[in-house]
C-alpha cells in the first residue's frame, strides 16, 4: 500500500471523529490533558505544513496564520484571538491531503531540501517524514478520542 492511501486512510479517520464532535466541546479541556480538541485538530494540520515545508520549502501553505494557535508549546489560553472553527480545521485537514500529494508525487525518494531529525530520529526521505507524520497524526486522534470520552 503507498504511504498516500496510508495517509489518506488516517485523514479520513480523524476527519470523521472531528466532524462527530459537537463544536461546543472543541474547547473543553478534560483534567490531565495540556490542550483542547481543537488544539490537538489544529496542531496535526501544523506539524504537516511545518515539516513539509522544511523538505520542501517550495509547498505554499499557510502555516504563519495557524503557528501561534497550534505550534507545539502553544495553549488555548494564550491564544493572541479568536481560534480558528471546526469547519475551517476540518478544511484545512481536508485539503491538505491532496494538495501534498499533488504537490510530491515522484518525489517520495528525495532527501528533503533541509534535514529534518526528531530526537535522533533523521528522518532522510520525503517517505520517511511521511510516515513520521502518520504517526504523529494518530497520537493525537488517539488524543482527541480520550478527551471525547471525558467530556
Amino acid at each position: 500500500m503507498a504511504i498516500w492511501e496510508r495517509l489518506n486512510f488516517a485523514r479520513t479517520a480523524t476527519v470523521n471523529t472531528l466532524e462527530k464532535i459537537d463544536e461546543s466541546k472543541w474547547d473543553e479541556q478534560p483534567e490531565g490533558f495540556s490542550n483542547t480538541i481543537r488544539w490537538n485538530a489544529g496542531h496535526i494540520y501544523l506539524v504537516m505544513e511545518s515539516l513539509m515545508t522544511i523538505a520542501a520549502p517550495d509547498l505554499e501553505t499557510k502555516i504563519h496564520e495557524y503557528a501561534p494557535f497550534f505550534s507545539p508549546g502553544t495553549k488555548p489560553s494564550d491564544w493572541p484571538d479568536a481560534a480558528p472553527s471546526k469547519e475551517e480545521i476540518i478544511e484545512l485537514l481536508t485539503e491538505q491531503h491532496t494538495r501534498l500529494q499533488q504537490h510530491l508525487e515522484g518525489r517520495l525518494s528525495q532527501q528533503p531540501a533541509n534535514e529534518i531529525a526528531i530526537g535522533p530520529l533523521k528522518l532522510e526521505t520525503i517517505d520517511d517524514l511521511l510516515n513520521f507524520l502518520l504517526f504523529h497524526e494518530g497520537m493525537h486522534l488517539g488524543t482527541i478520542q480520550a478527551q471525547m470520552r471525558l467530556i
